[in-house]
């Protein structure tokens, strides 16, 4: 789980803001700049090309906690057909062809 946690870190943090690192949590949420322009761009290519969204995530993982937050995306990006994970950049499973749904 420590690896998922690790990528879901660097997936939904913006790794080169020169602001990031003034946050206690390490996170944008807890930026003065939160919701940023470049995090709302961001946002708003990952809402249209992946069905996701940054901040509706940071808003998750501020209000419910990183653990809750990545067990809730296992789930959501499990294939309804055999069970593995569905990349965020397909639109069907890699291993059984199944849509995301």
């Amino acid at each position: 789980m420590a690896d998922a946690l690790t990528r879901i870190i660097h997936t939904i943090s913006i790794v080169n803001c020169e602001y990031l690192a003034e946050t206690e949590s390490g996170f944008c949420y807890d930026c003065k700049k939160y919701p940023c322009t470049r995090l709302k761009n961001l946002d708003k290519r990952f809402r249209t090309k992946y069905r996701m969204s940054m901040i509706d995530n940071l808003e998750y993982i501020e209000n419910w906690g990183l653990k809750k937050f990545v067990e809730s995306e296992q789930k959501r990006w499990k294939s309804r057909e055999c069970g593995e994970i569905i990349c965020v950049h397909r639109t069907t499973c890699l291993k059984c062809g199944a849509e995301w749904a």
